[in-house]
């Protein structure tokens, strides 16, 4: 099922899309990422995020 998470450090999760609403995490006001994960775990958005830092 997709759903929306903040990846700047928040752990934040939304079932619809929009921008992390989280006031002490470096994404505030960012767009939430789509992640179709079932486990819960978010891996295949949080692999990406963590090439992407390198």
């Amino acid at each position: 099922m997709q759903h929306f998470i903040c990846t700047g450090g928040c752990d934040g999760e939304s079932s619809t899309p929009g921008v992390c609403q989280a006031e002490d995490c470096k994404k505030e006001g960012e767009a939430l990422t789509p992640c179709n994960c079932e486990d819960g775990l978010h891996g295949e958005v949080v692999e990406k995020k963590d090439e992407d830092e390198d």
